[in-house]
This record gives C-alpha cells, sequence and structure tokens, in this order.
C-alpha cells in the first residue's frame, strides 16, 4: 500500500540574491524514485533519483511556497528502512525515514516558505 508522508510549515531564510540548490540524497541502499519540484512561475524542477536541481534566488522563490514531490520504491527485499535526506545548499532540511513494513513505496511531500533576511 502507497503512504504519503507530508512535511509542512519548512522555511528558509536568506538574502535576496542567494541562489537555491535543492538536493535529494538517498541514504539507504537501493532506493529509486523520481522528485518534482513546483516553484513560482513555469520552470519546475525535476531530480531523478539522488541528485540537486538550481531553483533560483530566493527573491524569486518567496512569492509562494515551493512543493516537492518525491515517489520513492526500494525493491530490494534485505532492506529493512527507507531514509532519504533533503537539503537546501547544502543545509540539511528533513531527513526521511519509514520503515518498509508501513510501505516500500511511499510519497514524500515537502512545502518550504522562502524568507528573506
Amino acid at each position: 500500500m502507497r503512504k504519503i508522508y507530508r512535511y509542512e510549515n519548512l522555511s528558509y531564510t536568506g538574502n535576496k540574491e542567494e541562489e537555491i540548490i535543492f538536493k535529494i540524497k538517498f541514504i539507504s541502499d537501493g532506493n529509486i524514485g523520481h522528485t518534482v519540484i513546483n516553484i513560482p512561475g513555469d520552470d519546475d524542477k525535476e531530480i531523478a533519483n539522488s541528485g540537486k536541481s538550481n531553483l533560483g534566488k530566493i527573491d524569486d522563490l518567496k512569492k509562494e511556497k515551493t512543493i516537492s514531490v518525491s515517489d520513492i520504491a526500494n525493491p530490494i527485499p534485505e532492506e529493512e528502512d527507507i531514509i532519504i535526506e533533503y537539503y537546501l545548499n547544502d543545509i540539511l532540511l528533513v531527513r526521511h525515514e519509514n520503515p518498509k513494513s508501513e510501505t516500500d513505496r511511499p510519497y514524500v511531500i515537502l512545502k518550504i516558505k522562502f524568507h528573506l533576511s
């Protein structure tokens, strides 16, 4: 059974010219997945498996929430947990962990609000 994990009310503060690099890192062996990042405007981003993407400047991102949706799978039977880390500019934003006994195909949703310092 699929399960959705939501992380809401996340935030990041920086100066208006700061470029934001969004990174997803698969910690447990065997994770595969696809992440779509909905940013303000028409230039949404995608990351296959682990990787990173430049989301743009905070000044452009502060207009509305940025929403990330990851569709994850772990087909390795010996792996007991799914562990994924999400970073903004190399700062850990969320560490998601779920036992595969809950689901081996989670959706992970992040809602991020950017603020000016």
